[in-house]
């Protein structure tokens, strides 16, 4: 659609980080003489080991999202957050390596993880600018009804502050045939695919793409710039992008199962000792249980409940669902330290354990509230068709929502996740969560 492909920046900085590993080793050990360093070759072990190193960078990228757009043209926060990857590489696999007694090239490993984060958000800066900022707008034309175009022209605006986007708007209720000698003096065009068109409007439409010209649904363009899926824009479509077949897949019913029961016994074995701090504390600090048990709805509205450590004084909704506010004064001191950095979601993993949830999917709500939800938005049931989840694409993309109004946001990234459920997709949540924990964000 547009000249910005990610997989390119992942590539080019494995690459980069490889080559630059290598010449640290080159310089360190073989072509120049230090003082007490002892001659090394680059054998196939020290091979793997630096593309190991190579492939731990790009990980930790993508985990912290340097290659989603808004990084990468803002160079004073990419190289911020790659100076923070820097130090948590070395603290952590530094530190693992050392008293393992591993051999690992240490000055190397620290020279390759100072120096290449800054490379590499400079080569990412400039790559950007190469491929987006200095090109030619992209003068995009939309065809369709004018409340869908309000929300497309605010999805333009946001994203032009990176993409250079020319958006005209033409109402659906007016001929297409006034435009017919203009239409092709624009890049592409956007169609409002919820809506059926006259026989004298799809044989334009099907001219104007027979003879090279690009047609796009709001569906495509959401799902490019904002991986959304707004339910606006999907009322008479929404059995076809949510459909059984897609949901039947052999991931979805089984692979995705085994991880995670494979990741939640290795998070439990290895959180344990939170688990005892946090109740240590939980119950020195504050009257009632330690955890807290709420009900709520999971796959195909089957209902369970789900475990938490209490964050909050004890009977803090009284029998009434109420979603938290900022500042909420219910939140007790250990609340305020494990709710941002997630750890009173931890009990959650013996749900998953039970199959009430997976490690990914969307949150799951109280039946009260989806009840309310839904009588301005119906769609939002379709979040029932899968598990919910620990984490999830809402939770990574957008911040907590404390308001029944703002709801619709964050479904339209739960519809997204739903519509195109994948391995690689889960992977890449399971990434940014690391960045969403670390950075406190999404959290009251």
């Amino acid at each position: 659609m547009f000249k910005f492909n990610r997989i390119f920046f992942i590539i080019s900085n494995f690459f980069i980080s490889f080559i630059i590993f290598i010449l640290i080793f080159l310089s360190r050990y073989k072509y120049f003489d230090f003082h007490d360093i002892d001659k090394r070759n680059l054998t196939p072990e020290v091979v793997l080991l630096l593309a190991f190193y190579s492939l731990t960078i790009v990980i930790l990228n993508i985990s912290f999202k340097i290659y989603e757009v808004n990084k990468l043209s803002r160079l004073i926060e990419s190289l911020l957050v790659n100076i923070f990857i820097s130090i948590v590489s070395i603290g952590i696999i530094g530190g693992y390596f050392y008293f393992t007694q591993t051999n690992f090239a240490r000055f190397v490993f620290f020279s390759g993880f100072i120096v290449i984060p800054v490379i590499l958000a400079l080569y990412n800066k400039l790559l950007f600018l190469l491929l987006i900022k200095k090109a030619r707008p992209v003068k995009m034309l939309y065809y369709g009804s004018d409340d869908n175009f309000t929300l497309l022209d605010e999805l333009i605006i946001e994203f032009t502050k990176w993409f250079p986007v020319e958006l005209t708007g033409y109402p659906i209720d007016k001929s297409l045939a006034i435009i017919n000698g203009e239409i092709n003096k624009y890049d592409l065009m956007v169609i409002d695919s919820d809506r059926n068109y006259s026989n004298e409007q799809f044989e334009i439409l099907n001219t104007y793409e027979v003879q090279g010209g690009r047609i796009y649904s709001l569906v495509d363009i959401f799902s490019y710039f904002d991986q959304s899926l707004p339910a606006e824009i999907i009322r008479n479509q929404h059995f076809e992008l949510f459909s059984t077949y897609k949901l039947d897949s052999i991931y979805n019913r089984f692979v995705k199962r085994i991880i995670d029961i494979s990741i939640c016994t290795i998070l439990l074995l290895l959180s344990s000792p939170i688990f005892l701090i946090a109740s240590v504390m939980i119950k020195l600090t504050s009257k009632g249980n330690i955890f807290y048990l709420q009900e709520r709805v999971g796959l195909k509205g089957k209902k369970f409940r789900i475990m938490k450590f209490r964050s909050m004084i004890n009977n803090a909704e009284d029998g009434k669902a109420r979603l938290t506010e900022k500042d909420d004064n219910r939140i007790t001191f250990i609340g305020r330290i494990i709710r941002p950095l997630r750890i009173d979601e931890l009990p959650q993993l013996f749900n998953i354990l039970k199959g009430d949830m997976s490690l990914i999917g969307p949150r799951p709500e109280r039946m009260e509230l989806i009840d309310r939800i839904v009588k301005d938005v119906p769609l939002f049931k379709k979040r029932l068709l899968v598990k919910p989840g620990l984490t999830g694409w809402a939770q990574v993309k957008y911040n907590y929502v404390n308001r029944i109004e703002k709801m619709d946001k964050k479904l339209s990234y739960d519809l997204y996740y739903i519509n195109n459920l994948s391995f690689i997709l889960d992977i890449k949540i399971f990434f940014y969560t690391i960045e969403t924990i670390l950075f406190r964000r999404g959290a009251l």
